[in-house]
């Protein structure tokens, strides 16, 4: 839950949880690195951009970028938070939690991590695992459904 996410430093990596709680993936740092490129594709990836879940901001969030084993996502704080930097520092924040929180840190469990990113830090960052296939996207909500009886 992000109203639980106050007190945390820059980079927390996660730990596995009980046996019979959900069980995390591993993440390779290769993967995620070249899922943090894909943040920079495309566009000015270099210039401020406004982010907030605002559908008129420079990136709207959620947004999810995966390669892999690895996922980055990323989302506002809190609902009405908003921030300005590049793509870049996506980038850079994503490679460097995978860093300390992948396989290539032998103290690390190696499942991913999160921090908060940009200026505010009101964006937070989650680098997590997964079964390689599609990346997660949202599902579109059902606002109505036809009646056909």
């Amino acid at each position: 839950d992000l109203r639980n996410l106050t007190a945390f430093n820059a980079q927390q990596c996660f730990e596995q949880r009980q046996p019979h709680d959900i069980q995390l993936k591993p993440i390779h740092y290769r993967d995620c690195v070249k899922a943090a490129e894909k943040a920079t594709i495309g566009g000015k990836a270099g210039a401020p951009m406004h982010f907030s879940r605002d559908a008129h901001s420079g990136m709207q969030l959620p947004e999810w970028w995966a390669h892999g084993s690895c996922v980055i996502r990323i989302d506002m704080k809190q609902q009405g938070d908003h921030d300005t930097f590049s793509l870049f520092v996506v980038a850079n924040a994503a490679s460097l939690i995978a860093q300390k929180c992948s396989d290539v840190t032998p103290s690390s469990p190696g499942l991913g991590g999160l921090g908060l990113i940009g200026p505010r830090k009101v964006v937070v960052m989650t680098v997590y695992g997964r079964t390689p296939g599609p990346p997660p996207r949202p599902r579109p909500t059902i606002l109505a459904v036809a009646n056909t009886a």
